[in-house]
């Protein structure tokens, strides 16, 4: 079962987990496929095309051309006079991109016979008969070689329909698949040129549903009730010399002679552009080639497409390589990329495969967030990301498919950012309670510890060896009843103001302040070196400030009495603990009880500190302690040794003579007394020496 601390975090990144997948599988508003085809632009466009330029010669009629043969549109017989340039060549193939609907209506006959129309002058009807006919002389070029000319879809095109696509069908037919595009008509070029032409194609280019951009080139498109190729299609169909399309494998591929073609979603075909600046070595201006300036072995065995760059033809369109494309270098691209194979393929059922990597990825980046630290979880998510990517990167440039770089990502951020986001704030909260509840208890460098890492508080209870102190204030029950309220309460302010400062100062925690007595904790909550050793000197130094203390002109007023002090060393819970909505983080165990018993130790022995045998023993340096006896703690059956810290006048020579009468005790006890009572002459202010010299005078000294 999930930590219950977790479950918020865990809930949260589910959820974004799975508002993920359902963006990519419902793709609201086709936002998903959106960001899935600008992702492809990019990795298309850093991925170096897989082919060798060549094959493929556009002669383009650009602004240059227009400015030295006449402005745009040219009259069919400039056109033709193109044409019977590029043939003189003996190219492969011709592909004209541009729509040659109707007749001419710039050549001279057809203006004289609408000038005849209007004027109603009948002999100009004659004259105009007389005159060459530009779209004859055109037909006539064109059935000279291999020409494929463009037709347009429309919807309100009322064109009969040339020549269909030639479809020889091994198991599936276009007619049953959904195309990319679609009319209810189309434009077809004047019949008296198609009747010449080898092939019409479909010059019909279209953004789709990915965006603003043109990316692919129809393989088949409907116009009415038939079904055509496209233009690119068409042109590599007759340099192939391939006398009709043949689908196979159920209609998944299309073959044109030795190359198949994979029908994508549409009919369509998508491209891998090639860098603009590299399209101008395979660009001829229309008007060199007029001007006789282009050598035959630039075109001859070439497919030559002749179509225009200029703004005013209306033949610019935006592209994943250029938003100012012509047309003609698309058709260029896609043929190109026939000739080399290198056409980008969708891997293999990307409807299954892409969610399922987005499932894996998703629960991965969410795992790494739940159960490594923010920096570990974000540098995972990071590789993750990372490996997805390039492995997008190297299916394209390996094998040319595409698999979506970002879309599968989107589960797996979401789900570590959410998640992330949830512990976050489970942190913050959890930090600022534990400098609200520790603030005033410890010492700032455990309370940052606490808030840098508040897992290593363990608030439920935990076993840990401690050292316990307890301190008390001497006949505090006889003061408080006589004393004036307002200046005992001002007294103790100051006097636990102190106690506390000096418990914080040594690493301790102040547990509670119980009416005069406050209680320490050291080594807990969070571990502390040499907590024993920490506990001495916070003892040392609590008596000293207690003396000085009294020594003040209230504390005086009050008859404010000493402070006894007792510390032991041991294992105890601790944890938060109480009822009614109230939990208060305390200590319980031996340790504990025994602080408080050597507290009142100090009692009988007239010290002001008191250890016990576990602690003395933690403390290690016996030249700082000196031993006071053994003793029956209340409530316990066996004696227990007892220590104190030496007192600031214990000289060398005190303390030797002290080890002296103590060790004598346990061989002569007549001996003893005599050398306690020489060091009493010798040291009247100690309280220990004065209480073996009590004691050891009775006949029974006490166990």
């Amino acid at each position: 079962m999930a930590d219950p601390a977790f479950r918020p975090a865990i809930a949260t990144g589910l959820a974004a987990f799975s508002l993920g997948i359902g963006f990519l599988v419902f793709d609201p508003g086709g936002l998903a496929r959106a960001l899935r085809e600008a992702a492809f632009d990019l990795v298309e466009a850093h991925v170096p095309a897989r082919r060798q330029p060549g094959g493929v010669v556009v002669v383009d009629i650009d602004r240059a051309s227009l400015a030295a043969k006449g402005a745009w549109p040219w009259r069919r017989a400039a056109l033709a006079d193109l044409l019977a340039k590029l043939q003189q060549a003996h190219p492969s193939v011709i592909g004209i991109d541009i729509l040659l609907d109707g007749p001419d209506r710039r050549a001279p006959a057809p203006l004289l016979r609408m000038l005849a129309r209007t004027t109603g002058r009948s002999d100009l009807d004659a004259v105009a008969d007389s005159l060459p006919d530009d779209d004859k002389y055109l037909g006539e070029v064109i059935a000279r070689s291999d020409v494929v000319l463009g037709l347009l879809l429309d919807q309100d095109g009322k064109d009969a329909a040339p020549f269909a696509a030639p479809i020889l069908s091994m198991g599936g037919v276009p007619a049953q698949r959904p195309l990319s595009q679609e009319a209810d008509g189309i434009d077809a070029p004047l019949p008296g040129l198609v009747d010449g032409a080898v092939a019409v194609g479909a010059l019909s280019l279209s953004a789709g549903p990915g965006g603003a951009r043109v990316r692919s080139v129809p393989v088949f498109v409907r116009g009415g009730r038939e079904i055509y190729a496209g233009f690119a299609m068409e042109v590599f169909r007759d340099a192939e010399q391939a006398s009709a399309f043949v689908l196979e494998r159920g209609g998944e591929t299309v073959s044109v002679g030795d190359r198949a073609v994979p029908l994508r979603e549409g009919a369509s075909m998508r491209l891998h552009f090639t860098p603009p600046a590299s399209w101008a070595a395979r660009t001829l201006p229309a008007s060199d080639v007029l001007d006789g300036k282009v050598a035959p072995d630039r075109l001859r065995g070439r497919i030559v497409l002749v179509g225009t760059s200029a703004p005013e033809a209306g033949a610019l369109l935006a592209t994943a390589a250029d938003p100012l494309t012509p047309t003609v270098q698309v058709h260029a691209e896609a043929i190109e990329g026939l000739r080399s194979g290198d056409l980008p393929q969708r891997i293999p059922h990307p409807a299954i495969a892409e969610p399922l990597a987005a499932a894996a990825l998703g629960l991965a980046a969410l795992g790494a967030a739940l159960w490594l630290g923010p920096l570990l979880a974000i540098a995972a998510l990071l590789g993750l990301v990372l490996a997805w990517a390039g492995l997008s990167v190297g299916l394209f440039a390996g094998a040319g498919l595409l698999a979506d770089p970002v879309g599968p990502l989107i589960p797996a951020v979401a789900a570590a950012n959410a998640a992330l986001v949830v512990m976050f704030a489970r942190t913050r909260k959890l930090r600022h309670a534990i400098e609200r509840k520790f603030g005033r208890y410890l010492s700032p460098e455990i309370v940052r510890r606490l808030a840098a890492a508040p897992e290593e508080l363990k608030i439920e209870g935990e076993l840990r060896e401690v050292t316990a102190l307890f301190s008390d204030i001497e006949g505090f029950t006889t003061m408080s009843e006589s004393a004036e309220p307002r200046t005992l309460v001002g007294a103790l302010d100051a006097y636990f103001e102190g106690v506390c400062a000096i418990v914080i100062r040594h690493g301790g925690m102040v547990d509670k302040i119980v009416g005069d007595a406050v209680h320490g904790l050291f080594n807990a909550p969070l571990d502390l070196a040499g907590h024993a050793r920490a506990a001495l000197d916070c003892a040392v130094e609590i008596g000293r400030f207690t003396a000085e203390f009294r020594l003040r002109e209230d504390a005086r007023a009050l008859g404010f009495g000493r402070t006894r002090i007792g510390f032991e060393t041991g294992p105890v819970i601790v944890g938060d603990v109480g009822g009614l909505g109230h939990l208060d983080y305390t200590a319980h165990g031996d340790a504990v009880n025994s602080a408080a018993r050597l507290e009142a130790i100090n009692k009988q022995f007239g010290t002001t500190i008191c250890l016990g045998a576990r602690a003395a023993a933690a403390i290690g340096d016996q030249e700082r302690l000196r031993p006071l006896g053994t003793v029956t703690l209340r409530g316990r059956a066996a004696g227990t040794a007892v220590f104190s810290p030496w007192p600031d006048d214990a000289t060398a020579e005190r303390r030797s003579l002290y080890h002296a009468a103590y060790a004598a005790m346990a061989e002569d006890r007549t001996r003893a007394l005599c050398l306690f009572r020489d060091l009493a002459c010798r040291w009247p202010e100690d309280p220990a020496t004065a209480y073996w010299v009590r004691t050891l005078g009775t006949a029974e000294p006490p166990r």
